[in-house]
């Protein structure tokens, strides 16, 4: 096929005409001569009657088999020449070209028809039409070309993209929150509080304008509302750290670090809210309870001093990388066994850490001693006048007689005070706890052969570190003998431990016994009447309110506990919990209780981690932070472990739920 004939077979002929004019336009068009080689030939290039019969070009008839098509167009005399069969078909007003020639008006005259048909071919509206029926010609022959298909692919495929981007950010914002690495930017205007139901969890923190009592309480609360949770079915609230119960009530336990606006009985935070929510049971923070029990007992003189040398000295050896280093190399040269080689801060209020500190610190006593004399000789004038007072200081016995003896004491409580800090203590357990500690503690003072191997261990450590065991001025106006000394010493000391520890533990003991009568290790003596206050106090969260119903649960219950072998008897709420969940359909009323008693704080050390966290992600790069932006990071932050298990597309999914002008799923197609 020659060019021209390629050119021309995009064209057909429109030869309406009046009866009896057929040869009038003979010399002007000739339809027959002048396409008889445009492979055009089918019979229905001519006009017949009110339509226009319109044969396919080569590029047609290839992809519909030679089928015609018709379009119902009327046609009048002006109508009768040459057309374009793409431009007809598929030309838009539009692109700065007016449609004139071989689209709207024809080609009546085939003189120098070949230069008009290569200009029309040349013209963007001439291959706009062409791209056109192409893509009409394919979308016929291909059903998956449709245009609904094809905007749903592109649609699927741009959402994929979006997602994508999306995941990538999620990933960056947890792990820069994760490690505490600032963003740019201080803005965030989401809403991080949508009913959590966790238990146990990190909320935010929240920022006081008004410290009183009525104002606290009233911020309390505020925030409650603002979590989505119904104040009027409170047990209790936490400075920021909250206690979910599943789904019996949002909340359970008050529990505070002592402060007195916080913690009065009249007219204070924790009054103000049981007022709201009178079942909200108030508990005092047990490890805050054993801080205080361990700073009264250490507020004698003559330990309150030994604090303070102490102090003293951490502080003058790490304040110097020097004498770290140094201090380090020392304990190692002389006793290889201790694992420490360098002193532990002394914290005032972590009272856990100021163990840990006096508990090392007399493990490289020898250390500390040798490392002052090396600075007393080769130090400069100020730093050898301070190590020679620091080694006299502790080379006395005014010192040696407080360390054994406050040592022996922290020994003890500091795996207690760790305990207390575990998310899994519950108020039983506590209460076991401090009753173990009371109990060894007494048996100390009475049990003369404690007594006399504490004093022996004190006599060996005087000799090996050649103390001179000579009482001081002060000391000889009271004692006698420095055994009277270190006896007088002890007995006190310890005495005002036992003391404080049962009275700063004694709301807790109310609790845990009643709590107690129906653990199975307790109730083989527990009668329904001990703890029909119990049931009547959470009348409303049980599934029966009947004191009749109860007590046959209880008597069940009690029935089984004895039919069990004494040994398996379980002594905690966790292990009762885990005793009971297989049958807990028998028991419902009490299974509630377990779970409520469960839940009951029993300390508030999740919340001062949270302050720790605050510090840490409160950077000079990010000091215009907003504080709900804040609180997101210290979620993350605090949470490693569950931000870990987080599935990303669980939360573009939960994004797309949202309001949003673009879409990430295929839903909203």
């Amino acid at each position: 096929m020659s060019k021209r004939q390629k050119d021309i077979s995009t064209y057909f002929v429109s030869n309406k005409r009046r009866k009896g004019d057929e040869d009038k336009n003979n010399s002007q068009l000739s339809t027959t001569n002048n396409f008889s080689g445009t492979e055009c030939n089918n019979e229905s290039d001519i006009v017949n009657n009110k339509e226009v019969s319109v044969a396919a070009s080569p590029l047609f008839v290839d992809q519909i088999s030679n089928n015609i098509i018709n379009l119902p167009v009327p046609v009048d005399d002006d109508d009768i020449g040459v057309y374009c069969r793409y431009c007809v078909l598929f030309s838009r007003q539009g692109n700065n070209q007016a449609l004139g020639q071989f689209i709207n008006k024809p080609l009546r005259s085939l003189e120098d028809a070949s230069n008009y048909i290569s200009t029309h071919d040349k013209c963007d509206c001439h291959q706009l039409s062409v791209t056109r029926a192409t893509e009409c010609v394919q979308r016929y022959s291909n059903t998956n070309s449709d245009v609904n298909v094809l905007l749903n692919d592109i649609n699927v495929q741009q959402e994929n993209e979006k997602r994508i981007i999306l995941a990538s950010i999620i990933k960056c914002i947890l792990f820069l929150s994760k490690q505490n690495i600032a963003f740019r930017g201080n803005d965030d205007d989401g809403q991080p509080y949508d009913e959590y139901a966790n238990p146990e969890i990190f909320l935010g923190f929240v920022a006081l304008s008004n410290t009183t009592a009525v104002g606290i309480a009233e911020t309390i609360v505020a925030f409650i509302k603002k979590c989505g949770l119904r104040i009027e079915n409170i047990r209790g609230t936490l400075p920021i750290l909250i206690r979910a119960v599943y789904r019996f009530c949002p909340f359970l336990g008050q529990g505070y670090d002592g402060a007195n606006v916080v913690t009065g009985k009249v007219g204070d935070v924790q009054k103000l809210i049981r007022d709201i929510s009178p079942r909200a049971i108030y508990v005092h923070c047990s490890n805050h309870s054993l801080d205080l029990v361990l700073a009264k007992a250490c507020s004698l003189q003559v330990i309150k001093v030994f604090f303070g040398v102490v102090k003293a000295i951490i502080t003058f050896i790490n304040g110097s990388p020097k004498r770290k280093t140094m201090l380090a190399k020392t304990i190692e040269s002389t006793n290889n066994e201790i694992k420490r080689r360098h002193l532990v801060k002394l914290c005032e209020t972590r009272w856990v850490e100021k163990q840990s500190s006096v508990i090392v610190f007399k493990q490289v006593y020898f250390g500390i001693v040798i490392a002052l004399d090396y600075l007393i000789e080769n130090g400069d004038s100020e730093t050898s006048g301070l190590a020679r007072s620091y080694e006299k200081s502790i080379t006395d016995i005014d010192f040696a007689i407080p360390l054994i003896i406050v040592n022996r004491v922290f020994c003890i409580t500091k795996p207690y005070a760790e305990q207390l800090q575990k998310p899994t203590c519950d108020l039983v357990k506590c209460y076991q706890s401090i009753e173990q500690v009371s109990i060894y503690l007494a048996e100390l003072i009475y049990d003369d052969s404690q007594l006399n191997e504490l004093y022996n261990e004190f006599n060996e450590f005087v000799e090996l570190n050649e103390i001179d065991v000579c009482l001081s001025r002060t000391a000889s106006r009271q004692y006698q003998t420095v055994e009277n000394y270190f006896t007088e010493l002890y007995k006190t000391f310890i005495n005002m431990v036992i003391d404080e520890l049962g009275s700063r533990f004694n709301e807790h003991q109310k609790i845990a016994v009643n709590i107690a009568k129906l653990i199975p290790s307790f109730i083989v003596d527990t009668k329904f009447s001990d703890v029909s206050a119990m049931f009547n106090h959470y009348k409303d969260d049980l599934q029966s309110a009947d004191s009749s119903t109860h007590k046959a649960e209880f008597d069940t219950w009690k029935f089984s506990i004895l039919k069990t072998q004494e040994d398996k008897r379980p002594a905690t709420i966790n292990e009762t919990l885990k005793m009971i969940q297989p049958i807990k359909l028998f028991y419902p009323n009490i299974y509630i209780l377990f779970q409520l008693y469960a839940l009951i704080p029993v300390s508030i050390a999740g919340a001062e981690r949270s302050f720790s966290t605050l510090k840490l992600i409160k950077t000079k790069l990010r000091n215009r932070t907003g504080d709900e932006r804040l609180s997101d990071l210290a979620v993350i932050n605090i949470h490693k472990s569950a931000a870990e298990k987080l599935n990303v597309d669980s939360i573009i999914d939960e994004f797309t739920r949202s309001k949003r002008k673009i879409n990430f799923t295929n839903e909203s197609i």
